[in-house]
């Protein structure tokens, strides 16, 4: 099974400290506060664990220990992160699921689109969606996942788009370094086998 804390050096490498960014809507609270972002949690989402609007003391408070316990509760284990067999799928749609709020109705969108299936696109990680996740080739998934999570950036229209594109290559690497090692073993393998009917 995938594991929150395999994934944490890479979401680490991509959410940093307290900003507070006029032009990012994630910044303000539900009374239009600019309250910043800490982490990697905004102020729009984090007034859903508070139970209140944040305010930017309420932001800057936020350590990076509670940060991480905040993403494996309420991402990683709550949108079925754990549960997952392959880490480097489980990596994409929960880090797809936090930064922009869609992982899940994304992946069931390229489950049905392109592996057959005909999923409730609810953006729900039921069994039916799980087992569906776990059932398909992880590269050719990743692969049709990432594209359409660029376009979905390109969708925004927004000022942060090349920022978003480089976070997205953080996790458009993983599969083919997978299959890269698997070509070298197979060959390696069958390069035995040749030499070994030769002796014989």
């Amino acid at each position: 099974m995938a594991d929150f804390y395999s994934y944490l050096p890479l979401l680490q490498q991509v959410e940093g400290g307290f900003q507070k960014l006029s032009k990012d809507r994630g910044n303000y609270n539900s009374r239009g506060e600019l309250a910043g972002t800490n982490y990697g949690i905004s102020a729009r989402w984090y007034e859903s664990v508070l139970g209140r609007p944040p305010v930017e003391a309420d932001m800057r408070a936020i350590t990076k220990s509670q940060a991480q316990e905040l993403f494996k509760k309420y991402f990683w284990n709550a949108q079925g992160g754990n549960l997952i067999n392959n880490q480097a799928v489980a990596n994409t749609i929960i880090d797809h699921e936090i930064n922009a709020g869609n992982g899940v109705l994304i992946a069931q969108r390229i489950l049905n689109r392109y592996f057959g299936f005909r999923l409730s696109e609810d953006d729900v990680i039921g069994p039916k969606t799980l087992a569906a996740v776990n059932s398909v080739d992880p590269a050719g998934f990743i692969e049709k996942y990432n594209e359409a999570r660029a376009a979905h950036y390109r969708s925004l229209n927004s000022g942060f788009l090349n920022v978003w594109l480089n976070r997205l290559k953080k996790f458009a690497g993983a599969p083919e370094a997978g299959i890269s090692m698997l070509a070298v073993v197979t060959v390696a393998v069958a390069g035995f086998l040749i030499y070994y009917q030769i002796k014989n």
